[in-house]
C-alpha cells in the first residue's frame, strides 16, 4: 500500500492537531492544579438528615426495641408487652401491633360475654356486646394508670431500659418539629 504525499499530509495534520490538543490540555489543566495549590479552597460539608418515613420507621423499630427490653425487665404479668403480626382487612402489608395484656384480657373477657347470648333453641353472638376500642379503654382507665407508673418505674430504676426511652423520645420529638413546621 502506498502512501501518496496528500494522504500523508492528512494524517499529519490530524494526529499533529490531536498531539496540540493534548498538549494544551496538559499544560491548562496543569496550571489550573498550580493556581488550587496557591489559592484557599473552600469546603463544603453536607450532612444528611432522614425524611419523615424514614424517621416513622425508625421510630417503630425503636418502639419495639424498647418493648422487648421492656418485657424482659417487667415482673408484673398484666403489663407485659402483646405484640403480635397481622394485615388489616384489604391489605396485603403486614404490620406489627402491642398491647398490654390487661387490655387483651378485658377485650377477650367482653367478647366472651357476647358469644354467651342464647335463645331456647341456638347460641349466637349479640354484635351489639361487642366491645369498641374507645369502650374498653375507657372501662379499664384505672389499670392504664397503673401501667403507666409502673412503666415509669422501671424505666427510672433501670439504665438500659431509661437510654431506650431516651432514643425513642428524641425520634419522636424530631417527628413532633417536622409536623409544626410543616
Amino acid at each position: 500500500m502506498k502512501i501518496t504525499g496528500i494522504k500523508m499530509n492528512r494524517i499529519l495534520k490530524k494526529h499533529f492537531a490531536l498531539i496540540a490538543a493534548l498538549a494544551l490540555f496538559s499544560l491548562t489543566s496543569g496550571h489550573a492544579m498550580a493556581q488550587l495549590d496557591k489559592q484557599k479552597v473552600e469546603r463544603i460539608n453536607v450532612v444528611g438528615q432522614k425524611t419523615t418515613p424514614q424517621l416513622v420507621t425508625a421510630f417503630e423499630q425503636e418502639r419495639f426495641a424498647f418493648l422487648e427490653l421492656y418485657n424482659e425487665i417487667n415482673n408484673v404479668a398484666k403489663f407485659d408487652m402483646i405484640c403480635h403480626r397481622s394485615k388489616p382487612t384489604g391489605s396485603q402489608i403486614v404490620r406489627k401491633h402491642c398491647e398490654p395484656r390487661y387490655l387483651k384480657s378485658y377485650r377477650s373477657m367482653m367478647i366472651q360475654k357476647a358469644s354467651n347470648t342464647s335463645t331456647s333453641d341456638n347460641t349466637y353472638i349479640n354484635f351489639g356486646l361487642l366491645p369498641h376500642d374507645d369502650d374498653i379503654k375507657f372501662l379499664t382507665k384505672n389499670t392504664r394508670e397503673e401501667n403507666h407508673d409502673h412503666v415509669a418505674a422501671l424505666i427510672a430504676t433501670h439504665p438500659e431500659l431509661w437510654e431506650s426511652f431516651k432514643k425513642l423520645d428524641a425520634i419522636h420529638r424530631k417527628i413532633k418539629q417536622r409536623e409544626e413546621g410543616n
